[in-house]
C-alpha cells in the first residue's frame, strides 16, 4: 500500500510541505518519492492515497491524566475535557489526541494513566490551507513533533530516549518510552543566530527540566535532522550530560532512502510509523471517510448484482432461442409428416380409396391406432423414418418407431434425450406396454439411431 506523508509548515505567509511517498513492505517501508513543495500542491501529488499530515506547533496542550479504563474515544474527550478544563481556553475549538501509559500501574481504584494531547481546531481548517477534499483523505492528522516517538521504539525498546531533532525554522525535543510520550517541548529558531549556541542553551534547559522537575532518567540521547551532523554540539552535550549519543539509520526501517534525505525528511517518514492514538483527526472527517468508504461498497455491489442480472439475463436469451430452434424443427417434421398424409390421400382413387379407407377403419376400431394420441409426443420429438402400429391375431399389439435423427448442437441432443426418456418412462408407466429400446446416441456424430418396439396383450 502506497501512502503519502507531508509536514506542513508556515514561513512568510506561505505553507511549505516536507512530503514522502512511501510503499509498505510488511514492517518496513521503502521510500518511492520525496518533496520539499507548495502545501497547494499535495492535492495534486497525492492523487487519492491516504495522507498522514504532521504540522509543526508551539504551543500544545500537554497533560496526564488519571482515568478509569474508557474505550470510547467520544466518552474519554468529555470526561477528560472536563479535568483539563482549567487548561483550556472555552473560546476555542480543540482536537486531542491520548495515549495509554502501559508501563504505569493501575492505582488501587483501577484508573490508568494517560497523555492528553490538544491543539486548537482552526490548526486543521485555517492554518493548514487543506482544502475540504484533501482533508477527506486524511488517514492521520496530528503535531510533527510527537512523530520522533515513532522510530525510538525499533532502536531502544524499554529505554527513556531523549530524541533531539532541528530543521531550518525551530527546535525540538520529545522524550518518550516506546511510543509513549512522556514531555515534548518545540522551540523555533530565528535566523541568523549563532544556531550552536541556540542549541545548546535549549537542549540543556530541555534537559534539566526533564532530569530535576520531572525526575526522569534518560538512558539514550537521540539527535536528528540538522543537529545529526553538529559534531561540536554532540561533544558539549556529552560533556554535560554524560548520556550515551547516538544517530538513527534508516537501515532496517526504510528501504532506497539514503542517510541524508533520512535525516531531512526524518518527520514525514516517522508519521508513517507513529502510533494511531497520536491522530487528531476530527471526528466529522472520520464519519464522512466512513460514509464515502460504505458508499463506495455498495457502489461495487451494486454493480456485482446488475451483472448477474446481465448474465441471467443472457442466460434466459440463449435458453430462449435454443427452445425455439427445437420448436422450429418439430414444426418442421410435424408439417412435413402432414404433407406427407396429404400426398397419400391425394394420390387414392377417389370412392374405392374412400370405401377402403372406410373399411379400414371400421376393422380396426379397437385396435393400436386408437392409442396414437398417448404416442403423440413422442413422435413430435422428430421426424422418423418408420413408424407403426400393429396387431396380431392373437391379440397382442405392438408400435414400432425407428430412424436415425442428425443434431446441430449438442445442447439440442441433450434436449432432445432429456424429453425422449421422459416420454418413453411415461408411456410404460402408464399404458402396459413393455418396451425393447435399441436407441444407439453417438454424441461424436452428432446423431440419434432410434430404435424401439412396444408391445401389449397376446396369449
Amino acid at each position: 500500500m502506497k501512502l503519502f506523508s507531508a509536514e506542513l509548515s508556515g514561513s512568510g505567509g506561505t505553507t511549505t510541505a516536507k512530503a514522502v511517498v512511501m510503499q509498505r513492505k510488511g514492517k518496513t517501508f521503502s521510500m518511492l518519492k520525496y518533496y520539499t513543495t507548495d502545501a497547494d500542491n499535495i492535492q495534486h501529488l497525492s492523487k487519492g492515497m491516504p495522507l498522514n499530515i504532521g504540522m509543526s506547533y508551539f504551543d500544545t496542550i500537554e497533560e496526564t491524566v488519571t482515568l478509569p479504563p474508557v474505550k470510547d474515544s467520544e466518552t474519554f474527550r468529555i470526561i477528560s475535557m472536563n479535568k483539563l478544563k482549567e487548561s483550556m481556553d472555552p473560546s476555542v475549538e480543540y482536537l486531542m489526541a491520548y495515549k495509554t501509559n502501559n508501563s504505569a500501574l493501575p492505582d488501587s481504584a483501577g484508573n490508568l494513566t494517560y497523555k492528553v494531547l490538544m491543539v486548537p481546531s482552526s490548526m486543521l481548517y485555517e492554518d493548514s490551507g487543506l482544502s475540504e477534499e484533501t482533508m477527506g483523505q486524511l488517514n492521520m492528522f496530528t503535531v510533527s513533533d510527537f512523530a520522533l516517538c515513532a522510530l525510538v521504539n525499533k532502536y531502544f525498546p524499554d529505554k527513556t530516549v531523549f530524541h533531539a531533532f532541528a530543521d531550518e525554522t525551530r527546535i525540538c525535543v520529545t522524550i518518550c518510552i516506546n511510543d509513549y510520550i512522556v514531555y515534548t517541548r518545540n522551540n523555533p529558531t530565528e535566523k541568523g543566530s549563532n544556531l550552536l549556541s541556540a542549541y545548546y542553551e535549549y537542549l540543556n534547559l530541555t534537559y534539566m527540566y526533564a532530569t530535576k522537575n520531572l525526575r526522569l532518567k534518560i538512558d539514550n540521547i537521540v539527535f536528528s535532522g540538522k543537529l545529526a551532523d553538529m559534531s561540536e554540539l554532540v561533544t558539549m552535550f556529552y560533556e554535560f550530560s554524560g548520556v550515551a549519543q547516538s544517530t538513527l539509520i534508516p537501515a532496517g526501517v526504510v528501504e532506497n532512502c539514503p542517510n541524508d534525505i533520512f535525516q531531512e525528511y526524518m518527520i514525514p517518514i516517522s508519521l508513517c510509523c507513529l502510533d494511531s492514538a497520536y491522530d487528531m483527526t476530527p471526528a466529522t472527517i472520520i464519519k464522512k471517510q466512513a460514509m464515502s468508504y460504505a458508499t463506495g461498497i455498495m457502489n461495487v455491489t451494486t454493480l456485482l448484482c446488475i451483472l448477474i442480472l446481465l448474465f441471467m439475463n443472457m442466460s434466459a436469451l440463449a435458453n430462449l432461442y435454443e427452445n425455439k430452434e427445437t420448436m422450429t424443427m418439430q414444426a418442421q417434421a410435424l408439417n412435413g409428416r402432414i404433407r406427407k398424409y396429404l400426398s397419400e390421400v391425394s394420390e387414392g382413387h377417389g370412392k374405392q380409396f374412400d370405401l377402403h379407407y372406410y373399411r379400414t377403419l371400421e376393422k380396426r376400431q379397437q385396435s393400436v391406432p386408437r392409442e396414437f394420441g398417448m404416442f403423440a409426443p413422442l413422435l413430435a420429438l422428430g421426424d422418423f423414418d418408420l413408424v407403426t402400429f400393429d396387431a396380431s391375431k392373437d391379440g397382442e399389439r405392438t408400435v414400432e418407431i425407428g430412424g436415425t435423427l442428425h443434431f446441430g448442437r449438442l445442447a439440442q441432443m441433450e434436449n432432445f434425450k432429456e424429453k425422449f426418456e421422459n416420454e418413453l418412462s411415461g408411456i410404460t408407466a402408464e399404458s402396459g406396454y413393455s418396451l425393447d429400446n435399441g436407441t444407439v446416441f453417438k454424441t461424436d456424430e452428432m446423431t440419434v439411431t432410434v430404435k424401439l418396439l412396444f408391445k401389449k396383450g397376446g396369449e
